[in-house]
């Protein structure tokens, strides 16, 4: 009888398929595709003027102004598309498809359609511009409500779907022992789809420090990091853009190992 079990061979070493060959090669040429800007970055680097760009005053204010904007923004995003979220996953009615393909809108435009869209709603000669007396565009409001735009489907998506991975029969009990519709969305649906919400608070948020297209059309001015990174490779080359895409890439894997570390502390499965 033919042993089908690759690892069942004469040297007892476990026998690699075609098809584990070809995965690797494959895996390992997105990986080395992926990596290699990154890792160039040494090769670029020029110590003395590294850290003399890197305590200038606009990329300290840059960098500031993206984390205080950025949060704001996913907090925004947070409060309106949690609810969104949850009444596209529970609810049935008559052109839930339309809402479905809008939240989808600002994933798919690119980012500088999405900022001309926004100016026509909020630009200084729009009539939402001319009725209140704000700056909505060349400000600090203009950069949120250009983050909250492109950030929203990043936070409205994963938490729809954790909502719908969460068995209704769980919010039937907790209405039967008496619970009303929020207390049962606080206290059972809210912890059970806390992992997507996670998820989808994290990569709003890292969207939204990562924001370019939108911000330029809607306020190029205060510069955000992404804005900062721009005007620094146009004016100085990749090099002089270096010190501002190190912090980004720091803030990353910042906040990759805080989802980690929130994952491990409440349980969850941490993404592989």
């Amino acid at each position: 009888m033919n042993d089908s079990n690759p690892r069942n061979n004469t040297s007892g070493r476990p026998k690699h398929s075609q098809f584990d060959m070809i995965l690797l090669v494959l895996a390992g040429a997105m990986i080395a595709y992926v990596a290699s800007p990154i890792v160039n970055i040494f090769s670029l680097l020029n110590p003395t003027s590294f850290i003399e760009s890197m305590v200038r005053a606009e990329l300290a204010k840059a960098f500031l102004l993206s984390l205080i904007t950025a949060t704001i923004s996913t907090l925004l995003v947070a409060i309106f598309g949690i609810p969104l979220a949850y009444s596209l996953a529970r609810s049935n009615f008559k052109g839930k498809l339309l809402l479905r393909l809008i939240v989808i809108v600002p994933l798919v435009l690119p980012p500088l359609a999405s900022g001309a869209l926004l100016l026509g709603i909020f630009g200084p000669y729009s009539m939402l511009g001319k009725a209140f007396p704000l700056e909505f565009t060349q400000s600090g409001l203009g950069v949120i409500i250009a983050q909250t735009y492109v950030a929203s489907p990043f936070m409205i998506l994963p938490t729809q779907a954790s909502f719908e991975s969460v068995d209704e029969s769980y919010e039937k009990v907790a209405r039967v022992l008496g619970k009303n519709r929020l207390e049962t969305f606080l206290h059972v649906t809210l912890p059970l789809a806390k992992r997507g919400i996670l998820v989808g608070f994290i990569m709003a948020w890292v969207r939204s420090v990562g924001e370019l297209g939108a911000t330029m059309m809607m306020a190029y001015n205060p510069h955000t990091i992404s804005i900062q990174i721009f005007e620094d490779n146009a004016v100085g080359g990749l090099s002089n853009a270096l010190p501002a895409i190190v912090l980004v890439i720091v803030l990353s894997m910042i906040v990759l190992a805080i989802f980690y570390a929130l994952s491990k502390e409440e349980g969850l499965k941490p993404i592989r």
